[in-house]
């Protein structure tokens, strides 16, 4: 009897035991797979385990021209997939359900499904292995991509609802993860292409410039000249003739757009290559170079010529302009850096003052002072008319008192401050007060500032989005 008791016992054990390991299984499972993997590291950990990308090579990943490269079998073979390598024409085909990438090394071309795709790096050899771009070969068959830039590593997760027939991704090359960004920019005598370079460098895209037909001469660019050709299209609105810019612009949704000033405008050129591509839907961010002019005027221009595409606040700048400035103009327009993340940040803090037929966008300060404003704007525009007070600021009455938060401030061109609770000023030079302060026009300089304001009284209306 003892005996019986005892054997029933053993097979409730084991029974218990099979059924928690299949249980942990199943959970296993049903969590999917997670690889991550780090620029410079050869281990990446599946699902918490940490493995070698390349047993006993220790090949790394690394990033190439912006894009990040791997020996990605390790990765495809623990996420289900299949990887074959033709010596003889240096391709290589990766199956995963149903479907077929194909890649030869150094082709930017590649296939996807019979289709063909044009990739942003191509495949190459290093030190005897196949370096092939992971984003690409991951939302192709559907798996989920994140970057994080900070530490730069990549999260590759296959959920296990997850389709093992990836076939239904575009063959145009998008797909509802990716979201790629570009720098296109036009540059007459070097200036942009300076700035361009660093922009692109910063936001981590490749680079594209448009090359006019025929070039423009020194005497074409001649400012202090009405007649020359520069100031003769711009005038007339011309659309002088561009050679082809070689980007596949579908591939993109966000468009870093670079070019000077000329007159207060965005030159011809770039007007005919507005013209010229379909933009809808995409997130363009303007930057351009400039002397002295503001770039809110091309703006303008850019909305009218692309009005069903995202136009998000201007960045002006020069060959100088350090990175942190540039980094400062991405986040403040929600760029994400790998994949982006565009979010025009005008819903809430930001601020729009019209002078004229100029309109300024401050960004708006987080206190009680501001969070007052909005709520008083979101009413509806407010216009306040302005005197000039110490050759340094335009001061207006609002109608109303916000609470204060007042501090000790030396003020810069630019600066909105609320003075004595019910007085909107607007600074066009320096001051040293207790004040309080509520917002920052965005790139403007003092002597566009003291030009538009004028030297008497002015009105200005305020209005939020």
């Amino acid at each position: 009897m003892k005996k019986l008791v005892s054997l029933i016992l053993s097979v409730s054990m084991l029974c218990s035991f099979m059924f928690t390991a299949c249980s942990a299984e199943n959970d296993r499972e049903a969590a999917g797979t997670e690889i991550v993997l780090q620029i410079g590291n050869p281990i990446m950990t599946v699902n918490g385990v940490r493995k070698e990308i390349d047993p006993g090579m220790g090949t790394v990943p690394i990033i190439l021209k912006g894009r990040t490269l791997l020996p990605v079998r390790a990765v495809i073979e623990e996420l289900g997939g299949t990887v074959g390598w033709n010596g003889d024409t240096q391709e290589v085909t990766l199956h995963y359900g149903s479907s077929e990438i194909r890649l030869t090394i150094d082709s930017a071309t590649a296939y996807f499904d019979g289709a063909e795709n044009t990739l942003e790096v191509a495949p190459t050899l290093i030190n005897g292995r196949t370096m092939l771009p992971i984003r690409f070969v991951a939302e192709r068959f559907q798996f989920h991509v994140d970057w994080n830039r900070d530490n730069q590593t990549i999260i590759i997760t296959k959920n296990s609802n997850d389709s093992d027939n990836p076939s239904s991704v575009p063959s145009d090359g998008s797909s509802e993860h990716t979201h790629k960004a570009v720098t296109i920019y036009f540059s007459a005598t070097g200036n942009t292409k300076l700035l361009a370079e660093k922009i692109a460098g910063a936001a981590n895209t490749e680079l594209f410039e448009i090359v006019p037909s025929v070039p423009y001469t020194s005497e074409d660019l001649n400012y202090h000249n009405d007649s020359c050709r520069a100031n003769t299209e711009t005038s007339t609105d011309a659309r002088p003739a561009i050679d082809p810019v070689g980007v596949d612009i579908a591939q993109y949704n966000v468009i870093l757009l670079g070019y000077p000033i000329w007159w207060g405008q965005c030159p011809p050129a770039m007007r005919t290559f507005l013209d010229s591509n379909d933009l809808t839907g995409k997130t363009i961010m303007p930057f351009c170079t400039s002397g002295s002019s503001s770039i809110s005027a091309s703006l303008s221009k850019i909305r009218e010529l692309c009005p069903n595409s995202t136009v998000t606040d201007g960045f002006r700048g020069t060959g100088s302009t350090t990175e942190m400035q540039i980094n400062e103009w991405l986040a403040e327009n929600g760029f994400a850096y790998e994949g982006t993340n565009i979010s025009n940040k005008s819903d809430d803090n930001m601020l729009y003052i019209q002078v004229g037929e100029t309109t300024l966008t401050a960004e708006l300060t987080e206190n009680s002072s501001a969070a007052a404003l909005r709520e008083l704007l979101k009413k509806g525009p407010l216009t306040v008319h302005m005197s000039d007070y110490g050759h340094f600021e335009k001061v207006g009455n609002l109608g109303t008192a916000l609470p204060r938060n007042d501090e000790p401030i030396t003020t810069e061109p630019g600066d909105l401050i609320l003075y004595q609770g019910n007085s909107f000023v607007i600074y066009y030079d320096t001051n040293s007060w207790n004040f309080t302060r509520i917002g920052k026009i965005k790139n403007v300089t003092r002597e566009e500032l003291k030009a538009l304001l004028g030297t008497g009284d002015v009105t200005v209306t305020l209005s939020i989005q």
